[in-house]
């Protein structure tokens, strides 16, 4: 068997590829070896080898509840987005003047790094001194802190997340939207449809494949939820809003145990890569 010859254009690529199998690869080494070994940051120089003890012990409420908050916080926010990202989709087509403009307004959101989000978000739900409990306040309703209560702080975080990444969801389903054939839709006027009906049995129905793709991305993205939580709850009150992305930042830097924490940061990331592949392996055979 002879190796394939590698032209010009595959010598220029290769130190990228390089470069980036050795930033991925290194880690995970470093990762599964880590995950094998009693490594708690108190005592660094013990390090006995461990076995699958990690694996074993690695169970246990935390984690459990920690998977409970991030499978409510992936499921609640992508439904939300969705739903707002074709609202605002739906209406974008209907825009006759300055949609660009709109489009650029709407976008703003998805341009701001998740910390900033994090930062800009507490000091408007700040309990005395932000402005949405001011306004709440001039309305006759009761202000809450809304960070504060186990009731109310995962479905704030839940919104912040959907008003950033909604316009993700939106770009993408408008996408679509223009590119539906005007003919089924005229067919359908001339059949006595109304908007409702053109939108449940012609728009959606053509919409599947964007829908489906759209959503296992952000879906996907929404299951490594951390720096939103960091920076706004750091998983409280209590652990209500402790997504598994930050249980694992506890674990290891709070707790000091590395060894437990690359035992369950792997465990995870194969979970993901199984939900991953099944998405993707279903995504394939949409027709």
């Amino acid at each position: 068997m002879t190796l394939p010859k590698l032209n010009y254009k595959h010598w220029l690529v290769l130190p990228a590829i390089i470069a980036m199998l050795a930033v991925l690869i290194f880690p995970l080494i470093f990762s599964v070896r880590t995950s094998l070994f009693y490594y708690v940051l108190t005592n660094p120089s013990y390090r006995p080898f461990y076995g699958i003890k990690n694996y074993i012990e690695m169970v246990n409420p935390q984690m459990l509840n920690s998977l409970w908050v991030t499978f409510k916080f992936s499921v609640g926010s992508v439904l939300l987005e969705l739903l707002a990202g074709f609202i605002l989709a739906y209406a974008l087509t209907r825009i006759a003047h300055f949609k660009n403009v709109f489009i650029s307004i709407l976008l703003a959101p998805m341009m701001i790094t998740p910390i900033a989000v994090g930062l800009i978000w507490r000091l408007l739900l700040h309990p005395d001194l932000g402005v949405i409990n001011y306004f709440i306040s001039q309305i006759g309703l009761t202000p809450k802190p809304w960070l504060g209560l186990e009731s109310t702080a995962l479905l704030t975080l839940i919104f912040i997340d959907a008003w950033q990444w909604t316009p993700f969801l939106m770009i993408l389903l408008y996408a679509g939207l223009i590119s539906l054939p005007v003919e089924t839709f005229e067919a359908a006027v001339i059949d006595g449809a109304n908007a409702w009906h053109q939108i449940r049995y012609v728009t959606l129905p053509m919409m599947r494949n964007v829908i489906v793709i759209a959503v296992t991305i952000r879906l996907i993205d929404s299951l490594r939820a951390y720096d939103l939580v960091y920076m706004m709850t750091r998983g409280g009150p209590g652990t209500s809003t402790e997504t598994f992305s930050y249980y694992v930042f506890r674990l290891a830097f709070t707790g000091l145990n590395l060894g437990q924490a690359a035992a369950v940061s792997l465990t995870y990331l194969i979970a993901v890569s199984f939900l991953t592949s099944f998405l993707f392996n279903r995504l394939s055979r949409i027709d």
